[in-house]
């Protein structure tokens, strides 16, 4: 099996891509490439991963994929089984994520993932609902668990370490805010 590259401190942009996902018109190298290679991947997950740096943030996980100075990794099983349920399920839904993340070699698992969903618009928004009658909670509470719906209640508590009252609290004020607000319009 390959060595996989991976952080001893700080973490990887990865992207993870499933590789019966990539469209033969679009990319035909890679499609060919990935099929030649596909039958030692399917043993494992059919996923294929990619660790580059930041600056491949603003490309597409196929446009990632098609970088020839950039190698690909299968996905072992155990790393797949790491991802939070919610980055696995938006991976079966989309084929593709892009993540930042700890990869650890020896256990190949990976920690500490944050999705690189994070763009201008989702901070726009917080931005918009804190120059309104939020907080800066309320605003960043209610766009997670509310608007995209990224996070159950439970797991964006986990992760912000804090209970799940205070996150209901939360997006419950939130919600009167804004509600308030369009009554006054």
């Amino acid at each position: 099996m390959p060595e996989y590259p991976g952080s001893e401190s700080g973490q990887d942009f990865v992207t993870i891509f499933k590789t019966g996902s990539v469209d033969r018109d679009e990319y035909p190298d890679l499609a060919t490439s990935l099929l030649e290679g596909r039958t030692q991947l399917v043993a494992e997950t059919g996923y294929l991963m990619k660790f580059g740096n930041v600056s491949h943030r603003s490309l597409t996980p196929f446009d990632v994929a098609s970088l020839q100075d950039v190698p690909a990794y299968p996905l072992p099983k155990t790393a797949l089984e790491s991802l939070p349920a919610n980055v696995r399920a938006d991976l079966e839904q989309t084929g593709a994520i892009q993540m930042f993340a700890r990869y650890n070699r020896d256990d190949h698992q990976f920690e500490d993932v944050a999705l690189a969903w994070e763009d201008q618009n989702f901070l726009e928004r917080i931005a918009e609902l804190v120059a309104g009658d939020l907080s800066l909670h309320e605003a960043v509470d209610w766009t997670v668990v509310e608007e995209v719906e990224r996070y159950t209640i439970s797991q964006w508590a986990r992760i912000r370490d804090v209970s799940e009252e205070a996150i209901r609290s939360n997006v419950n004020s939130a919600r009167e805010k804004l509600l308030a607000e369009e009554d006054r319009e």
